[in-house]
């Protein structure tokens, strides 16, 4: 029987209502069919965003301050900005986020993205609910050739842009303060370290390992 987890509502809950399409690219291209399933125990994640385009791109670098809307996309769970900021880039071909709603436990959801000529890599990524600033990414790698498909593994990263206090009145997920745009957290992206109890967050249930997604890539028929 699947488990409905009630108890993430809030701002995730508004970001799956209200994700539509970033604007569809136009013209022939091939199809891509992006499924990302839940490989934590206790963490739902927020609508995925994924992107296709030309190798070499990177909507985000660890080391490095996060943008606005990495921000966005880590700590309410919107990646409609950087679905946008991505779909006004030259380099990409298409930038959309999932209207299936968040991705609980054991889950699987997807989203479909079209590649025109000369995309050839794909990001994906999404935020962790029951965080204040953690989301799963892959960035620039490469499309399956064919027909055949591609798996990736995920690991989740700190967007570095919200203090980690583990409150569930800062959790989007939780219900709690979605975008924090006066928290300026660690102030660079990096390999999230989990949860640790330190709030009212329990670590027994919200703590997880990596890698936190697997993320198939596979071409269907246009």
């Amino acid at each position: 029987m699947r488990k409905t987890h009630p108890i993430f509502i809030g701002c995730l809950l508004s970001a799956a209502v209200l994700a539509t399409p970033a604007a569809q690219a136009a013209g022939p291209g091939k199809t891509y069919k992006v499924s990302v399933t839940n490989l934590t125990p206790g963490q739902p994640f927020a609508p995925t965003m994924a992107a296709v385009h030309r190798n070499g791109l990177a909507f985000f670098a660890a080391g490095q301050a996060p943008s606005d809307e990495l921000a966005m996309l880590a700590e309410a769970g919107n990646g409609q900005p950087m679905a946008a900021k991505l779909m006004s880039m030259d380099a990409v071909s298409d930038a959309q986020v999932s209207t299936m709603g968040m991705t609980f436990p054991g889950q699987s959801t997807s989203v479909m993205v079209k590649a025109k000529h000369g995309a050839n890599s794909i990001s994906v990524a999404a935020m962790l609910g029951a965080t204040n600033d953690a989301f799963f990414a892959i960035k620039d790698l490469p499309l399956p050739r064919g027909r055949h498909s591609v798996t990736y593994f995920a690991n989740a990263y700190d967007a570095g842009s919200e203090t980690n206090d583990e409150l569930s009145s800062t959790v989007a997920g939780l219900g709690g303060e979605g975008y924090s745009p006066n928290d300026s957290g660690e102030g660079f992206v990096h390999i999230h370290s989990g949860v640790h109890g330190i709030g009212d967050l329990v670590a027994a249930t919200m703590d997880w390992r990596n890698p936190v997604a697997k993320i198939v890539v596979e071409r269907v028929r246009d």
